[in-house]
Order: structure tokens, then C-alpha cells, then sequence
């Protein structure tokens, strides 16, 4: 039998359950919209950040950029968090820590109960909380909806969980405030357009619907904290070590700056590194006298650990217009 629409033959008894999960998914957002469910309101507005499907969209660098943003503006922002993949005792996971060492003065709550983490985050004195991962957390009220979408395949291959990737059917977008296309660079103007458009649809009565990408600013230097150049890379021999949701965007981007990756070595997203994971990866750049590279989200893990690497730095860059102050910031 064909696969239904594409979808993996191994996957394709499992399209009935996503559609049940589907069905569930928009069965519990209906009694939200309805007021059948209580939602906890905080004293300090809220803005979530969100996608529709599992695996890396770009939030934690939107966050990043809201949360610089909202400072810039005399704001004084915290995040709030599931914590998922965190360590047994830590008190922050990796985007937590990673977003600790960009921004040391930003307050971090992490908690499955994300209502007790906000109000813990108010008591601390912030006046701006920004909800990671939280499009599909309804418990706690919202005043805008940030969902980012991948540029190149914004539903996966269009199926809820089990079967695909969406969390939710794509009629969630609707509730968006703002949708953050990522990743567009990767698509001509031609294919760009299509896609806003198609999003504008889905997301009717969101403030809008804008373009970026995740571009790489620097390269740091672990082992003394030096700031180097893109263009340093170019030519330079290269070994990957990473442990996240998309390694090949991540080897992509080295080899758009003109690195020569000579090896990789790819671990589950929120692997927990060893010495032996790190020391197999150092040795193989030491032998071809190349750079160890990682992402600053595993460098978080890795600052533990001695030896040189060279950490990318990524940050959020829009193509075309940008959010308007008002479209994120209640």
C-alpha cells in the first residue's frame, strides 16, 4: 500500500492516532477559547514563545532577542520554562544556561508547573514574563502569541504526533499573534513569498508575519573568551561536535562561511556529554589540525570541561520588515 501522502511507510499505521491526538489537541484548546478551563492570570503581562511542531524552530534565540529587545526598552524581562532534558539538581537545562551566559541578568524560573514558576518570577521583581515553549500551555494567560514556523517545512510532513511532527493540527496558527518565519534564507524570494502568504491565511489575525533567520555573529575562543571574526573560519578545517535537534543546519551554516568540516560527531539533542564524548572529538581536530566547533547551546554543557573550542555564536535576523515594538511587547 502507498504511504499516505508521503508519509514513511513505518509511520503510516500510525496516521489514525495523530489524527486522535490532533482531535484532542483542538478539543482542549476549544474549552480554553469557551472558558471551561481556568486560566491564571499574573499581574505582569505575558508573551509566549511557540511553534506547532516538535524539534528546533528557533525559539531560544527569539527569546534572546525579546529579551534584549524588552530591555532596551526599560523593561525588565524574565523567562519562564519547562525544563526540559535539565540535569538531575540543576537548576537550569541548556537553553536555560546558554541564555545565563548571554544575558547573566536575565531571572530564569524552570518548572512543570509553569503557573508556580511565573508567580516566583513576579515575586522577583520582573515585569515582562516570557514563556518558553508555551503555544500549546493555556494555563496561563498570554497577551501575545510569538509562534515561530520553519521556513522550509513549516508542519513537518503534516501530521500530528505519532505520526508526524505538529503538536497540534495547523488551524492553531490562527491563534498567533505574531508568526516568526525562521530559516528563510534558505528559500529563494520567489518560494519566500509563497510561503508568507500561505501563513497569512492560516494566521488571519496576527500582527504579522515576518521573515528571518538565524545568523551567526562571532565565534568565541573557550579556552580565553576571544571574539573572532566570521571570515576567520573561511578555509578552516573544522570538527563538529554537537548534540542538538538539527546538526546538519548547524554544519550548513560552516560550510556558508567557507569551513572545510572534516568530521562531525552528532549525539541525541540534550545529551549529556561525557569526557569521552569530548576527548574523542578534540583528538580528531587535534590530528587534522582543525577547530573543534560547537553551538553555544552545547557549550553550556561543555564549559566543564577543559581544552579549545571554538563556540558560534547565532543570533535572529529579519529579512524586510521587522515587529513593530507593540507587536511583542504588550
Amino acid at each position: 500500500m502507498a504511504a499516505r501522502h508521503g508519509l514513511h511507510p513505518l509511520r503510516q499505521l500510525l496516521w489514525p492516532l495523530g489524527l486522535a491526538y490532533g482531535a484532542i489537541a483542538a478539543l482542549r484548546n476549544w474549552t480554553f477559547a469557551r472558558g471551561l478551563r481556568h486560566v491564571h492570570r499574573l499581574p505582569v503581562p505575558v508573551v509566549a514563545i511557540g511553534n506547532l511542531t516538535v524539534g528546533g524552530t528557533g525559539k531560544t534565540p527569539t527569546v534572546l532577542w525579546l529579551c534584549q529587545l524588552a530591555k532596551a526598552h526599560g523593561r525588565n524581562p524574565g523567562v519562564l520554562a519547562r525544563g526540559y532534558g535539565r540535569a538531575p539538581g540543576a537548576t537550569l537545562n541548556d537553553e536555560g544556561t546558554m541564555l545565563a551566559a548571554r544575558l547573566p541578568w536575565l531571572p530564569q524560573e524552570q518548572d512543570p508547573d509553569r503557573v508556580a514558576g511565573a508567580r516566583r518570577l513576579v515575586q522577583r521583581g520582573v515585569d515582562l514574563v516570557v514563556l518558553d515553549d508555551g503555544f500549546q500551555h493555556r494555563r496561563l494567560h498570554r497577551d501575545r502569541d510569538v509562534v515561530c514556523v520553519d521556513a522550509q517545512a513549516p508542519f513537518g510532513n503534516g501530521f500530528c504526533l505519532p505520526a508526524g511532527d505538529l503538536r497540534e493540527f495547523r488551524s492553531g496558527l490562527a491563534r498567533a499573534d505574531v508568526v516568526l518565519v525562521t530559516r528563510a534564507a534558505g528559500l529563494t524570494s520567489e518560494d519566500l513569498a509563497v510561503r508568507l502568504a500561505q501563513l497569512r491565511e492560516l494566521a488571519p489575525q496576527a500582527r504579522g508575519v515576518f521573515a528571518c533567520d538565524h545568523a551567526p555573529t562571532t565565534f568565541v575562543r573557550s579556552a580565553d573568551g576571544a571574539t573572532l571574526p566570521l571570515d576567520a573560519v573561511r578555509g578552516q578545517s573544522c570538527v563538529l561536535l554537537s548534540a542538538i535537534a538539527r546538526p546538519a543546519s548547524f554544519r550548513a551554516t560552516l560550510e556558508r562561511l567557507g569551513a572545510r568540516v572534516t568530521a562531525e560527531f552528532r549525539h541525541r539533542d540534550h545529551h549529556r556529554f561525557t569526557a569521552a564524548d569530548v576527548d574523542a572529538a578534540a583528538a580528531r581536530a587535534r590530528a587534522e589540525q582543525a577547530w573543534l566547533v560547537v553551538t553555544e547551546k552545547d557549550e553550556a554543557k561543555l564549559a566543564a570541561f577543559g581544552g579549545e573550542r571554538h563556540v558560534l555564536r547565532i543570533d535572529l535576523r529579519f529579512f524586510g520588515p521587522t515587529p513593530a515594538l507593540g507587536d511583542v511587547l504588550p
